[in-house]
């Protein structure tokens, strides 16, 4: 069985203007298939908008510059792409990225194309090619309440469950995330492809210095699911610590009129080298979301070897536990104490191996 040598990489998770592991994951997963592309093998990059939006991918220029890698621009507004996607299975995007190739032909040795989508988005593909679709969560189920009324719209609109059973191969982030999967939408292939990160070269050891700062962060995109009522809790509890927010939609905290404290500081979107200068100088990162599939915020602060204060989720005890976590729940009036547990060994998922895993996948005739 020949391996398969085209590609597509959808790009429209990175056009959203949100900050989070959704899109820290593409980055990095996007960037390591980059590196283990074959000269004989062929990415195209698609993206969809009817204006050319600005897509959060720092390296796609130099991507660009390489003789087998391009980028397919849909000029068609993204809702009536969706509608048309999700209800008519029409446009096929393989032909849109490949137009000179013969969709037509019945041979044995008719070339395959697989099309990789990091992150829930209706699409329409023809017979030869192979779909991989990437669910993070779903808690845009479990946590309806906390949505707008326009995310509730949206997500009814690209209906993720047809999304699920359309796909050739499910893949997720986590054992718990693969079960919640199979209990709402029926049994399937499902492979976990854990999310990582680069081990840093060098880690900033001496955590008197990280206690002395006396800076906690917090990562994540600012939505009521990620229970952001909970961040300014812990940040009126501990007035003598600076509360540094990494995120958008600031709305959040304005709305009940909570930018009075004057220990918090919004830091909107920086790029990852900025993230992670603060992640090694912070006493501590503060993850407080209540429901994820990974949690990629808490696993990167772990790795740079700062301690992590999160809620004693499912997830979380699963994936993180033997290296070491602080739970909200045991923080007596949500103070924060110096003693806080610290990692240990805490590089347990490789970023190569991870995207090797993925490149294989893509490859592979299924």
């Amino acid at each position: 069985m020949s391996r398969i040598k085209k590609f597509i990489i959808d790009l429209r998770p990175l056009q959203s203007y949100k900050y989070g592991g959704v899109q820290t994951v593409n980055r990095l997963f996007i960037d390591e298939i980059v590196k283990k592309l074959k000269s004989d093998q062929e990415i195209v990059f698609f993206s969809s908008g009817f204006k050319k939006p600005k897509i959060h991918l720092d390296k796609l220029a130099s991507y660009l510059k390489k003789s087998n890698i391009r980028h397919k621009h849909l000029k068609v507004p993204n809702i009536l792409l969706n509608l048309s996607l999700a209800f008519f299975n029409w446009p096929k995007i393989d032909k849109l990225a490949y137009k000179k190739l013969n969709f037509k032909s019945k041979r044995r040795n008719q070339q395959k194309i697989s099309y990789l989508c990091l992150d829930i988005r209706p699409f329409a593909l023809s017979k030869i090619s192979q779909s991989f679709i990437y669910f993070h969560d779903l808690a845009f189920k479990y946590c309806k309440n906390s949505l707008s009324a326009r995310a509730r719209l949206y997500f009814w609109l690209i209906r993720p469950k047809n999304i699920y059973k359309k796909a050739r191969l499910v893949l997720s982030n986590s054992d718990y995330s693969r079960r919640i999967l199979v209990k709402n939408y029926g049994k399937k292939a499902i492979k976990i492809v854990y999310p990582s990160i680069n081990k840093p070269e060098a880690i900033h050891p001496d955590y008197k210095i990280k206690n002395k700062t006396r800076q906690i962060l917090c990562i994540q995109t600012l939505q009521k699911r990620k229970n952001l009522e909970l961040i300014y809790k812990i940040a009126q509890a501990n007035l003598d610590h600076k509360f540094k927010i990494i995120g958008s939609g600031q709305s959040c905290f304005k709305s009940a009129k909570k930018l009075q404290l004057t220990n918090i500081e919004f830091l909107s979107n920086i790029s990852d080298q900025e993230k992670f200068k603060l992640i090694q100088e912070s006493k501590a990162l503060l993850y407080t979301s209540k429901f994820e599939g990974f949690g990629l915020p808490i696993y990167e602060a772990l790795v740079h070897k700062t301690p992590v204060i999160c809620l004693k989720i499912q997830p979380y005890k699963q994936l993180f536990h033997k290296i070491g976590l602080n739970y909200i729940q045991e923080l007596k009036d949500y103070k924060i104490p110096n003693d806080l547990i610290k990692p240990k060994n805490p590089y347990k998922y490789n970023l190569r191996l991870c995207g090797q895993q993925l490149y294989k996948m893509l490859v592979k005739n299924r």
